[in-house]
């Protein structure tokens, strides 16, 4: 059970990498964050513009110490924007979006049953990646902007933690996220039950440990036709790094589909949670739980709320009680109420009922210098991994909906709002202090 929460507000306001900085109409967007030490933190971020709704741009990342929140040690790029990517080979130069950030591994001296893990210090980020045109500013401006699906997938980089504990070092720089045995081709992975797919996109939260001694990791991506299917990486010691190595049964894919997933660990089974979209008066999350993740379908739970047209990220929190997080319009009555307050809920494992609703952050009732109608976003709401305690640490991302050239809103971003853009965090007080997630 929380005892409080306490919103602490900006966490990453601005980039110090050239190109990437609020000088240059660039804001931090999202973030996840993993512990790769006793004492290091590792932030993956993706930024973006104001140039349309979702101007996705480069994946940077922190190492900070101590804490999520402690002194930043290094910054840098992981993966950045370009105008001329051409990924069909056709000679096409579209701006290459990053987006989603995610990370998984054993911190670098975590012991696991007593005895120093095999696969420490090895950390796999992940991204997705997609081509948009570089469309004029009256396209932007028409509010009818497609930005397509060229190069649509998911990419990966693998990296380590220095001697100094001060930088990180490449293990395998970004490539495509592809199963062993589809390393080449327009085939990239195979499905356990069958069926075709023609582009992947990304999970909203980080891979959970598979197997005991954390060598096996598993986490759902979604597919075309709003799809989804679990993904299991196993550590190659031989290669010392990850790979994609089975992928479980295509799920979904009724009318708007299933998308935006979260993996959970409860006791033997997992629950997997994903977004729905069917009509706007049913968007929520739908629920699965299963003992086998690559074995059959499990059955779908739709509870009745919250409703949600906002991402969604659901976990196992440090106190044991699962938690989905985001916003729901139906007891939000302020413009952009779906995604303004961002909320938690308890989660019952069996009946996925939600209850003990509180709100997290709301810009207007923290005085932010966001007008209604730049359609401030509270969203994309990320539980860190907790390192005991009684504090887990929570990011989420506020940004305008507003852009430079309006189309949906109703007015054009300005300098507070921009300001105002980042990645914002709260602290999550447990009533007692309970173990981290890694013991060293």
């Amino acid at each position: 059970m929380f005892a409080a929460i306490h919103h602490k507000g900006l966490l990453i306001g601005d980039s110090t990498v050239p190109g990437e900085s609020k000088g240059d109409d660039v804001f931090p967007g999202q973030s996840n964050a993993i512990q790769v030490s006793k004492n290091r933190w590792l932030l993956a971020y993706a930024t973006r513009g104001f140039k349309f709704i979702d101007n996705d741009l480069s994946i940077l990342f922190q190492l900070r110490a101590d804490r999520p929140d402690g002194p930043v040690i290094r910054e840098g790029v992981l993966s950045k924007t370009v105008n001329d990517w051409d990924p069909l080979g056709d000679g096409s130069a579209l701006s290459k979006e990053h987006g989603h950030p995610v990370a998984f591994g054993v911190p670098k001296g975590a012991l696991i049953n007593g005895r120093e893990a095999v696969n420490a210090n090895c950390f796999a980020i992940k991204w997705r990646v997609v081509g948009i045109r570089n469309a004029s500013i009256e396209e932007h401006m028409s509010g009818k902007f497609d930005k397509g699906r060229t190069g649509q997938g998911v990419e990966w980089m693998q990296v380590r933690l220095n001697e100094a504990e001060d930088d990180i070092e490449i293990i395998q720089p970004p490539a495509a996220l592809r199963q062993t045995g589809c390393e080449e081709g327009d085939v990239f992975c195979r499905f356990n039950g069958g069926g075709t797919v023609r582009f992947m996109n990304q999970t909203f939260v980080s891979a959970v440990p598979f197997n005991q001694d954390a060598t096996e990791w598993a986490d759902i991506n979604h597919f075309d036709d709003r799809r989804i299917a679990a993904l299991k990486h196993r550590f190659n010691p031989a290669l010392g790094r990850y790979e994609w190595v089975e992928t479980g049964p295509l799920m979904g894919g009724e009318p708007r589909g299933i998308f935006e997933t979260s993996l959970l660990r409860c006791g033997l089974d997992w629950i997997i949670a994903a977004r729905k979209a069917f009509t706007v008066s049913e968007d929520g999350a739908v629920w699965m739980r299963t003992r086998d993740l690559f074995g059959d379908k499990p059955e779908y739970v739709l509870p009745p709320a919250p409703l949600s047209y906002s991402p969604i990220s659901a976990y196992t929190c440090a106190d044991g009680v699962i938690r989905l997080f985001t916003g729901d319009p139906a007891i939000s009555v302020k413009p952009q109420g779906g995604r303004n307050p961002i909320r938690c809920w308890d989660i019952d494992p069996t009946t996925f009922e939600a209850t003990n609703q509180r709100v997290i952050f709301d810009t207007f009732a923290a005085g932010l210098p966001m007008r209604e109608a730049c359609g401030p976003v509270v969203d994309m709401g990320r539980l860190v991994p907790h390192a005991g305690g009684r504090v887990q640490y929570f990011f989420h991302r506020v940004r305008p909906k507003a852009i430079n050239y309006p189309c949906n809103t109703k007015a054009t971003v300005n300098a507070e709002e921009k300001a105002s853009a980042g990645i914002y965090y709260a602290e999550l007080h447990y009533e007692q202090d309970y173990p981290g997630v890694w013991q060293f």
